[in-house]
C-alpha cells in the first residue's frame, strides 16, 4: 500500500496565513510553518517562484503583525470602552 504525497493547496496557506490566534501565540512558528508551506507550494507546482517570494513577504509580514500584537496586549492589556 503506497502512500501518496500530500498535496498542498493556497487556501490551506491563507487558513493558516488568516489564524490571527496563531499568529499572535507563535509569530515565530507561524512564520516557520507558512515558509515550509509557501515551499512544498512551490515544489509541487501549485505556485511559481514570483509567487514563493510573494508568500514569504507575506509570512514576514504576519510574523510582525504578530509581534506587535503581543507587544500591544502586554503594554495595554485591557482597554475601557471608551464608548460609554
Amino acid at each position: 500500500m503506497s502512500h501518496e504525497p500530500a498535496t498542498w493547496t493556497m487556501d490551506q496557506w491563507q487558513k493558516l496565513y488568516d489564524d490571527q490566534e496563531g499568529l499572535i501565540a507563535d509569530p515565530e512558528g507561524r512564520r516557520r510553518a507558512l515558509m515550509v508551506l509557501a515551499e512544498s507550494l512551490n515544489a509541487e507546482g501549485v505556485i511559481q517562484a514570483g509567487e514563493l517570494v510573494d508568500l514569504y513577504e507575506q509570512a514576514d509580514a504576519a510574523y510582525a503583525w504578530g509581534v506587535e500584537e503581543q507587544i500591544s496586549s502586554a503594554v495595554f492589556p485591557t482597554c475601557p470602552d471608551l464608548a460609554g
